[in-house]
């Protein structure tokens, strides 16, 4: 049987099943959904889907229904790609990520 708890914080949900953690929100139409184990446990996770979900706000200007996700889906995915590197954390500072992301050519966009 497998046991799941769930924990509500101000972020968005936490889900606890064996030694995976798995935090989760909803961003306008938006699900994001963050699973870690190991060294990303659930405060790391919270950390890590309170960047994700500024910087998706960042970049649409305001929380994102499907068509603005989807009209700024490239940009989204370079912010992304600017957060988590490989599956780790890589930068968590607002103006850093908009900094590099500024620095790929126009022609990634």
């Amino acid at each position: 049987m497998i046991l799941a708890v769930l924990f509500a914080n101000s972020e968005g949900n936490i889900l606890v099943e064996q030694s995976v953690y798995i935090v989760y929100t909803v961003l306008g139409d938006v699900n994001v959904y963050v699973v870690g184990k190991d060294g990303y446990d659930e405060l790391a996770l919270a950390e890590v889907i309170f960047v994700i979900t500024s910087a998706v706000k960042d970049v649409c200007g305001k929380l994102p229904t499907e068509r603005l996700f989807l009209d700024k889906y490239r940009r989204i995915c370079l912010t992304l790609d600017e957060i988590i590197w490989k599956g780790y954390l890589e930068n968590t500072d607002k103006d850093r990520i908009r900094r590099l992301v500024r620095l790929k050519l126009p022609t990634e966009f």
